[in-house]
């Protein structure tokens, strides 16, 4: 008989698509996938189910460039075409002509159909044989022939199936076979589920009409459900004579011989063989038994190899899913959208179209986890994804970076407005109330967007994100709810600040930043009482940086913590110092909201400074302001309190410049309150500076709180302030912010008058 060729494996038929379409539910296991034509266009590889399954929603194009690229010849041998399979560890591999065109495809299972085929072929032909030569030395060659068959087929069948899972017709074609060789006239395979039900049941020998009169298959309570409970083969000349035969169900042919072997492995059982009726009334001898259990030990190794391949692949498909998903929203994640942009970029470069990209930062997320917790964060993340994924056209993507960061890419737009109207849709749709059903809270809250569009801002991925999210930090900067497109002067903005913060992180390490000191008056006496600590920057190549411009960078990059804690340390070490010279004076400090709200050691390290200082803690005076309100919890007014136990003393600083600025005077445990220098300005020439100013102080007084007037400039001030209650002053009119040597020298040894100051 010939030997088996590529072509009688070869399948033809096979679905053939472009590389931009996407996959539709009615296609076949496999996918032929082309570019440019689907009839002579270039072939570039093959989309599998599980492909298909595991990235719903890719076209042909993200799902074979996944894949490593494995062909093979029209002329390759089939035991060449299995070596490569097992090589690739693939089930299926394309078959290109001379030129490279695709012909069709060879697969596991072609492979065995048409090597089971082959051995039907040989098995009618060793019938043919059967009957044409003696009977003793035909029997013997019919047995040893079968025989060597049978195994070469089992072992074939182990070989062609180690690395993937049983299909419907190869157990058909599995029984079909092993019923002809051992002449028996019905045969069957049942393979059961892991709660030991009835799973594929595979049958030959009887017609559709006998099978459709029978009405149910085998259950497995009688004679076949010992094969199983025991793990025992069965055979028997005679059924009805066991005691242990549960009889067949009515419309089942009479059957009087059996030979039933169980499938099974290390004590698992996967189902039974069985086969009936030998060929002109003989018994299934030894020899069939052999066979039998051969064939049977061959599918138990398929099965589990089959059960061992599915928990691998289910394992593979959950990193593959963790390596290119966002395990919280189900979003693709940064690794998967960047892929996804570049085949984009590549796309829009060789078709000459447009493409945009949106940046997008959910504002204020931080003060979100910190009142309601980082569970509520989540949730609201996950809701944000919905309702984004909801906005988007079909084809644009949706992915989050990390956080509270999300990206669209939108492959293919037409102008601008197009992208401006997207992007308006986005952040309308984000601004409508988001019901966390979890929490059973309603919040709302809004986002920043920037875009970059190709060709205009870019093109290449790198550039594209960049100026992207350059523009979404410009949309922060104007008010937030926003979207804005990229501009060059933006990314000039965002460079300076860049640079900013790279320096600021550096800048107490390298010893740049210091404390100047500026004189508290008693407005009476005219003695100085106590000192307010100011810090500076001098950077060498940015020069002297003012407070207003590196405080919130500081803030939004956390560098407030360690920057703020070496201040108060700082400011108590010089107060213990003029202490010492004896000058028993109370230190100011300004303390940020931001480390109120993030610095879990800040109560600590307070404790600290006045314990290393030996200052009492009413010496200590720290200024707040207003914006610790907007996060105000159970948490930072209980930690306020314990602040308040170590007897410091807090201040309200820049009073009136707030909103609700009168409850925050009950609510907070205040000690002072500062006049801030936009009402004390004009004081003398504005009524209604003036009547504010009055307002605070009486109304401070009758609280039993002290207040200071900041940036007292002139005798006509000093006159006003004195006149209604004011008890403390600071202000250029007594002098600027000095170096704590000069402040030494000018205020403690001989400070001068407040008109001297002013001349100083």
């Amino acid at each position: 008989m010939k030997s088996l060729k590529l072509a009688d494996c070869l399948l033809t038929e096979v679905p053939r698509r472009l590389d931009s379409e996407r996959p539709e539910g009615t296609e076949g296991r496999f996918v032929a996938v082309f570019s440019d034509s689907v009839r002579n266009g270039r072939f570039c590889g093959l989309a599998s189910l599980t492909d298909r399954a595991t990235h719903p929603g890719w076209i042909y194009a993200d799902l074979v460039e996944h894949r490593v690229a494995h062909v093979l010849s029209f002329t390759d041998s089939v035991s060449h075409a299995m070596r490569e399979m097992d090589r690739w560890d693939e089930d299926a591999l394309p078959v290109l002509d001379r030129e490279g065109g695709f012909v069709g495809l060879v697969t596991r299972t072609s492979i065995l159909r048409a090597l089971l085929q082959q051995e039907s072929r040989l098995v009618r032909e060793t019938h043919r044989l059967n009957r044409e030569i003696l009977h003793d030395k035909e029997q013997l060659a019919s047995w040893t022939f079968r025989l060597a068959n049978l195994h070469e087929a089992s072992r074939t069948l182990l070989r062609v199936l180690s690395h993937t899972s049983l299909e419907a017709d190869l157990l058909q074609h599995g029984i079909e076979a092993l019923t002809q060789l051992l002449q028996a006239r019905y045969g069957a395979i049942g393979i059961l589920d892991e709660q030991g039900g009835l799973l594929n049941f595979h049958h030959t020998g009887m017609t559709d009409q006998q099978v459709a009169g029978i009405g149910t298959f085998p259950e497995g309570r009688g004679l076949l459900g010992v094969v199983i409970r025991e793990d025992a083969v069965l055979r028997l000349p005679e059924l009805s004579k066991d005691p242990r035969s549960a009889g067949f169900p009515p419309g089942h042919p009479v059957m009087h011989s059996l030979l039933a072997v169980p499938i099974s492995r290390g004590g698992r059982g996967y189902g039974r063989i069985y086969l009936c009726e030998k060929w002109e009334g003989k018994e299934f001898t030894e020899e069939d038994e052999l066979l039998a259990k051969s064939f049977a030990n061959s599918l138990s190794l398929v099965l589990e190899n089959a059960r061992e391949m599915r928990e691998m692949q289910k394992a593979q498909q959950h990193l593959d899913y963790l390596a290119h998903f966002d395990l919280l929203t189900g979003l693709p994640n940064r690794g998967l959208i960047e892929d996804r942009l570049c085949q984009v970029l590549a796309n829009s470069q060789r078709h000459g179209r447009k493409m945009a990209l949106m940046f997008i930062d959910l504002d204020n997320f931080k003060g979100i986890n910190d009142t309601y917790g980082h569970a509520a964060g989540d949730a609201l993340l996950k809701a944000l994804a919905t309702v984004l994924s909801g906005v988007l056209r079909e084809g644009d993507t949706v992915a989050r970076l990390g956080g509270d960061e999300f990206i669209i890419l939108l492959p293919e737009v037409d102008s601008v407005q197009d992208v401006a109207t997207v992007a308006k849709k986005i952040v309308v749709a984000v601004r409508e109330p988001i019901r966390l059903p979890e929490f059973d809270h309603e919040t709302c809250v809004t986002v920043s967007v920037g875009i970059s569009m190709f060709p205009d801002d870019g093109n290449t991925p790198e550039s594209l994100m960049s100026r992207a999210d350059v523009a979404m930090y410009h949309a922060k900067s104007v008010g937030k709810n926003a979207f804005r497109f990229f501009t060059t002067s933006q990314n000039v903005v965002v460079q300076q600040r860049l640079r900013l913060e790279i320096h600021l992180r550096q800048a107490l390490a390298r010893g740049e930043l210091f404390l100047e000191y500026q004189p508290q008056i008693d407005i009476r006496s005219g003695r100085v009482v106590g000192f307010e600590a100011l810090l500076r920057w001098t950077n060498e190549e940015l020069g002297g940086v003012a407070p207003l411009e590196f405080i919130p960078v500081a803030e939004e990059t956390g560098v407030i913590i360690p920057i703020g804690a070496w201040v108060l340390h700082t400011a108590c070490r010089q107060a213990r110092e003029w202490r010492r010279q004896g000058h028993a004076l109370k230190v100011a400090v300004n303390v940020s909201a931001w480390q109120i709200h993030h610095d879990a050691e800040f109560f600590n390290t307070l404790k600290q400074c006045l314990t290393e200082s030996g200052m009492p803690g009413d010496a200590l005076e720290l200024e707040i302001t207003e914006s610790l309100m907007v996060q105000k919890t159970e948490t930072t007014l209980g930690l306020l309190e314990r602040i308040k136990g170590l007897g410091v003393r807090f201040a309200m600083d820049d009073f009136g410049t707030g909103y609700s600025s009168l409850s925050y005077l009950k609510q907070l445990p205040l000690d002072v309150v500062k006049i801030d220098r936009a009402f004390i300005r004009d004081i003398v020439h504005d009524q209604n500076d003036a009547a504010i100013v009055s307002a605070i102080l009486a109304m401070t007084r009758h609280l039993g709180l002290t207040v200071v007037a900041e940036g007292v400039e002139t005798q006509e001030q000093v006159d006003f302030l004195k006149d209604h209650g004011c008890q403390e002053v600071q202000g250029y009119y007594y002098g600027p912010s000095i170096s704590a040597s000069d402040f030494a020298v000018s205020w403690l040894n001989s400070p001068p008058s407040g008109k001297n100051a002013a001349e100083m």
